[in-house]
C-alpha cells in the first residue's frame, strides 16, 4: 500500500478476551514496529533531568516500554489480583504486545518533580513534547496497519496509575500518553474474543467544516473585532471519504 492508503486503512480495534489467547505471532516483527517512532518529528529536546537517565542521553521527548505477550499476561494477573474492573485485563489477555508510551515534561521546578505525578506545566515546550510523542505513536500504528496488525491506542486507565509505573519500572516524572495494544492478525476470526471498532469511526467529518481556505488577510483585525475571511470546504459529501490523490 502507498502511505496514503495506509493512513486511510488505519482503524482502531479494541479486542477483549476472557482468557489468554494462544496463537502464533512474530515477536521480531512486532518489536520492529517500534523503530518507526525514531522518524517522528520533535522540536525540543527532553530536559536534562530526563536525558541524563539514558546512557546516550537521547534527545527525544518520549520513552517507550515494551511488554511482550508473557509480560502482558503477568500484568493481567496482577490487575485481576487488585480487583481491577476495567477492560484492561481483557485486552491484556488478547494482546501480543503492549507499548507504554510516555513523554517527558519540562518543568522549572525540578526539585518538586517527584511530587507531581501525572501533572505538568501548560507551556509551549510541553505542548510540543506531547505533539511529538503523539507523532511517534502514529508512526508505530501506521507501521502496524501496513502489516495488517490490529491495534488500539488507549489512554491507559489502570495502566497510567503510579502503582503500575512502579511495577513496570517507569519513572514517576514521565507521563503516559498512550498504552498501545497490538493483537493477532486473525483475531477477528477467533470466536473467543469480542472486537469493537473505535467510537469515532463512523463520526468522522472528513474536513467538511474543519478545513478552510484562507482567501484574504484580515489586516485590520483587533482583539474586539474579527472578520471571518475563510471559505469552508464543502465539496465533500456528509458520508463520503476524501480522495487519496
Amino acid at each position: 500500500m502507498s502511505i496514503k492508503e495506509v493512513i486511510a486503512s488505519r482503524k482502531t480495534s479494541k479486542v477483549l478476551a476472557r482468557s489468554p489467547l494462544e496463537a502464533d505471532f512474530d515477536q521480531a516483527l512486532l518489536e520492529s514496529l517500534v523503530n518507526a517512532a525514531a522518524y517522528a518529528p520533535f522540536h525540543y529536546m527532553a530536559a536534562n533531568s530526563h536525558r541524563e537517565k539514558l546512557p546516550d542521553k537521547a534527545p527525544e521527548p518520549w520513552r517507550i516500554y515494551i511488554l511482550n505477550r508473557t509480560i502482558c499476561r503477568e500484568v493481567r494477573k496482577w490487575l485481576i489480583g487488585r480487583d481491577d474492573k476495567t477492560k484492561v485485563p481483557e485486552m491484556l489477555a488478547a494482546a501480543d504486545m503492549l507499548l507504554q508510551v510516555t513523554w517527558c515534561p519540562t518543568t522549572e521546578d525540578e526539585a518538586a518533580e517527584s511530587n507531581r505525578f501525572d501533572r505538568y506545566d501548560a507551556t509551549q515546550t510541553n505542548m510540543e513534547h506531547i505533539a511529538a510523542t503523539a507523532a511517534a505513536i502514529q508512526n508505530i500504528i501506521l507501521a502496524a496497519t501496513e502489516h495488517e496488525i490490529p491495534n488500539y491506542w488507549s489512554s491507559g486507565a489502570a495502566l497510567r496509575e503510579k502503582e503500575t509505573f512502579d511495577l513496570l519500572g517507569i519513572p514517576h516524572d514521565e507521563i503516559l500518553l498512550g498504552a498501545v495494544f497490538f493483537f493477532p492478525r486473525n483475531v477477528d476470526q477467533n470466536r473467543k474474543v469480542n472486537m469493537f471498532p473505535g467510537k469515532m469511526r463512523e463520526r468522522r467529518s472528513f474536513g467538511r467544516t474543519w478545513c478552510h481556505w484562507v482567501e484574504e488577510l484580515n489586516v485590520n483585525a483587533s482583539d474586539q473585532t474579527t472578520v471571518l475571511n475563510v471559505n469552508t470546504i464543502v465539496r465533500m459529501g456528509r458520508n463520503s471519504k476524501p480522495p487519496l490523490e
